[in-house]
C-alpha cells in the first residue's frame, strides 16, 4: 500500500517539473514564471505545521499557521501575484489552517487518492481501438477541448506530461478519437517508482456507454508498472466511478485557494 506521503510526492511531482523551488519552513513554494496565469504554477506544496499539544479554540490564536499565512503573502507578493494556493496532505494541518484561511476568503477543496484492487482487464469491445502515444497529441488534445477545456490549460498539462516523460491512451472508435487518459511515472526503480493518472476525458457524444471504464483498465494494463503502483487522484464527485472500476482510498489531499 502506497504510504500517503509517497502519493503527495508523485502528486506534487507536476508542479515541481517546471518551476523554480524554494524550500521552506512551512512546505515547498514553487513559481514557473513562463506559465504565471496559471494558478497551480505558483503555490505552497506539502504544507505542514509544526504539530501541537492541543488545537487553539479560536481564530487567530494559532501563531504557526498565521506565520505560514504571512510567509505565503510575503512569497506571492515578491512576484507580485493576486492569487494564493496551499496544498498539503497533513490532517493535522488542514485543520488548523481551515477556519483562518477561510477567514481571509480561501476556498478549500479535498482530493482522495486511489489506487487500482481490483480492476479487470480490458474487454473486448472490438469497435473501441487504443493507441499508446507520448503524451500531447493531437487526438488527445480534441477529446480535452470537447469536454471544455481551455486550450491554455490543455498545453500546460501537456507540457508537464512532456517534461516527466507522460504517456497517454487514445481511445479511437471509427478513427476518431472519443477519449483519453495519460500516466507519467515519478522516480525509478531505484527509488520507489508511482505512476500518476494526468488526466480522463470521454468526449461528450461518447458518455454514458462505459467507455472511461474500459479506458482506465486499458491504462492500467499498459502502464508500465504493477497495479499497486498506480495511483489517481480524484475529488469526491469522481471517486465514485473509480471505486466502481475497482480502485480504493489511500490517502487524502487538500487544498486551500484564494483566486481573483
Amino acid at each position: 500500500m502506497l504510504a500517503p506521503q509517497r502519493v503527495a510526492d508523485a502528486e506534487y511531482a507536476k508542479w515541481r517539473v517546471l518551476a523554480d523551488v524554494t524550500e521552506t519552513w512551512f512546505g515547498t513554494f514553487v513559481h514557473d514564471p513562463a506559465h504565471a496565469d496559471r494558478a497551480a504554477a505558483t503555490q505552497l506544496l506539502d504544507a505542514r505545521l509544526p504539530s501541537a499539544a492541543a488545537l487553539p479554540s479560536t481564530v487567530g490564536d494559532d501563531e504557526a499557521a498565521q506565520s505560514l499565512l504571512d510567509q505565503l503573502d510575503s512569497l506571492y507578493r515578491r512576484h507580485d501575484l493576486p492569487h494564493r494556493v496551499v496544498a498539503g496532505h497533513d490532517t493535522e494541518t488542514a485543520v488548523r489552517l481551515d477556519p483562518l484561511l477561510r477567514n481571509h476568503g480561501y476556498d478549500r477543496e479535498d482530493y482522495r487518492a486511489l489506487v487500482p484492487e481490483s480492476v479487470a482487464p480490458p474487454g473486448d469491445d472490438t469497435t473501441l481501438q487504443f493507441d499508446t502515444r507520448r503524451h500531447g497529441s493531437d487526438g488527445a488534445r480534441a477529446v480535452h477541448e470537447s469536454v471544455g477545456r481551455d486550450p491554455a490549460g490543455i498545453e500546460y498539462a501537456a507540457a508537464i506530461a512532456g517534461a516527466l516523460d507522460g504517456r497517454e491512451v487514445v481511445a479511437a472508435r471509427g478513427g476518431e478519437p472519443i477519449a483519453a487518459a495519460g500516466w507519467y511515472v515519478h522516480g525509478d526503480d531505484s527509488v520507489d517508482p508511482v505512476a500518476r493518472f494526468t488526466h480522463v476525458g470521454v468526449r461528450p457524444d461518447a458518455q454514458g456507454e462505459g467507455v472511461g471504464a474500459e479506458l482506465v483498465r486499458a491504462v492500467v494494463d499498459r502502464c508500465p508498472l504493477p497495479a499497486e503502483r498506480i495511483v489517481v487522484c480524484a475529488t469526491d464527485e469522481h471517486v465514485g466511478f473509480y471505486e466502481s472500476v475497482g480502485f480504493v482510498q489511500v490517502a487524502s489531499l487538500w487544498r486551500f485557494a484564494r483566486l481573483p
